[in-house]
Parts: structure tokens; C-alpha cells; sequence
């Protein structure tokens, strides 16, 4: 028998948006390598992944 889960997902754009532009303004006027590209885009999606909240529910019986 399967349960229905429901999950719940609330996300704060806005600092995440500030803090990702903060990070990006830390760059700004350097060359970037891919690398470095790489370690920004890294940071931030761990920005965003900061601002969100999960919650799920369901029956695990």
C-alpha cells in the first residue's frame, strides 16, 4: 500500500538575492576563470539552498 506525502517548501528570494549579489559584487572587475566561475556558482546555490525551508509529511508506517 502506498502513502501520500506532501511536502512543503518555503524559499526567502530576497536574501537569498542579497546575499547572492553581495557574493557576486565581492568579484566584481576580476577576471574569472572557470574554475573560479565553478567555486562562485558553488557558493551560491549553498546561499540558496540556505534560504529554503522543507518540510514533508506522510505516514511512514
Amino acid at each position: 500500500m502506498t502513502q501520500p506525502i506532501t511536502a512543503r517548501v518555503q524559499f526567502d528570494s530576497a536574501t537569498a538575492e542579497e546575499r547572492i549579489r553581495a557574493l557576486v559584487a565581492e568579484y566584481a572587475g576580476q577576471s574569472i576563470s572557470p574554475r573560479r566561475m565553478e567555486v562562485i556558482q558553488r557558493r551560491a546555490v549553498a546561499i540558496a539552498m540556505e534560504c529554503m525551508a522543507v518540510s514533508m509529511s506522510g505516514d511512514c508506517n
